[in-house]
């Protein structure tokens, strides 16, 4: 049975359609991309689904008992509190399972004689178990194993929230979701902000959850370990493929060709009409048939093709060609603060290098670059 079933679904703003009557239903263990250029849909269609948007017409029905978590592309804030407070907070229930062991232990003290003492201490043992339980799956130990995951030291935990950039608030915010476990999961663009450690992590944790997932993304790489079916925003409305996105792309590019053949041979057949109807307008002996194919013209539906996003070209001038060594560092020092940065950095860069500059966030790849570009001072070097 389904987790949710889409019907109908259209949505426009003024005269651009989005959702044009869109159907599809997704699976408990569907792993779905929704693929499709830029303002496209494609976040839009995530927060209908999320229930952060609403459509213009059609329904989404979810099974019963179904929770949806939703990952949007901007965090802007995080609930208050410290990070670990912030991203247990996620989970809705904890608190009525600490109010339940509350409650008993002060009933417990105050029970009138053995039998209701008995009964209450039953009662309090399933309570801590019922807790218990939550805790291995909820509870704070698991929800450090995230955040550690992401990218977060254990010195983090107890920052106030209102610390974090914008980044890893993003990272906080996918800890809080992926700890509640929710059945249907609603990603967009959940690597924008990861590093290359927290992004292999991710994965790892995507790849081994059973439950059913619809994400964004522009990493390709990424999309294809991750999905088993696609829905595109094409000219003909949304489309579902099945497969990851490479299967996708072929899938397409063999509809794409036969629309185009058809679309032609289309206009060609119009071409043939419209000549019929030119030529024979005037004569009255051929009236009945000219209108006749006016309205056939009128009535049929022209064959949808994408149309080529043009291709965007620089041209860059002629410049003196350098020197076999074309940069040299030589004992750079960078601080901000008490945050050393940089300690005697040295490094040559030769001409024809290709060089992947890495590491975690703040660990200095952006302060590298401004300080090779001179939008930067360095401390000594």
């Amino acid at each position: 049975m389904s987790l949710a079933t889409v019907s109908q679904l259209s949505l426009s703003f003024g005269a651009r359609v989005l959702l044009d009557e869109a159907c599809f239903a997704v699976g408990a263990h569907d792993r779905i991309g929704l693929v499709g250029p830029n303002g496209s849909g494609k976040s839009t269609l995530l927060k209908i689904l999320a229930g952060a948007q609403q459509a213009d017409s059609g329904s989404i029905t979810f099974r019963k008992g179904v929770r949806a978590g939703y990952l949007p592309q901007d965090i802007l804030e995080l609930p208050p509190g410290t990070l670990i407070d912030s991203v247990l907070s996620a989970v809705p229930d904890r608190d009525r399972f600490i109010e339940r062991v509350d409650s008993l232990t002060a009933g417990l003290t105050e029970a009138l004689d053995d039998e209701e003492r008995l009964d209450l201490s039953a009662q309090l043992a399933d309570a801590h178990e019922a807790l218990a339980g939550f805790e291995e799956r909820y509870g704070r130990h698991r929800a450090e194993r995230i955040l550690e995951g992401l990218g977060f030291s254990k010195n983090d935990f107890e920052r106030p929230v209102g610390e974090l950039s914008g980044g890893w608030k993003m990272r906080g915010a996918l800890a809080g979701l992926l700890l509640t476990g929710p059945d249907l999961l609603l990603l967009d663009e959940p690597t924008n902000h990861l590093d290359l450690p927290s992004l292999l992590w991710f994965d790892d944790f995507l790849k081994r959850s059973a439950k059913a997932v619809m994400l964004v993304s522009h990493d390709r790489d990424f999309l294809n370990r991750q999905i088993d079916r696609v829905l595109s925003f094409e000219v003909e409305g949304l489309r579902g493929y099945s497969g990851n996105y490479d299967d996708y792309k072929k899938q397409r590019a063999a509809e794409e060709e036969e629309l185009e053949a058809r679309a032609r041979r289309q206009a060609e057949e119009r071409a043939e009409v419209e000549a019929f109807i030119e030529r024979f307008r005037a004569k009255a002996t051929k009236a009945r048939q000219v209108q006749s194919r006016i309205r056939m013209l009128e009535r049929e539906e022209k064959i949808a093709v994408r149309e080529e996003r043009a291709t965007v070209r620089f041209s860059f001038p002629e410049v003196a060609r350098s020197g076999r060594e074309v940069l040299t560092l030589e004992g750079l020092d960078k601080s901000f603060d008490e945050r050393v940065v940089y300690q005697g950095l040295s490094q040559s860069v030769m001409r024809g290098d290709r060089i992947a500059i890495v590491g975690v966030n703040g660990a200095g790849k952006t302060t590298l670059l401004k300080l090779i570009a001179g939008e930067l001072r360095p401390d000594a070097g």
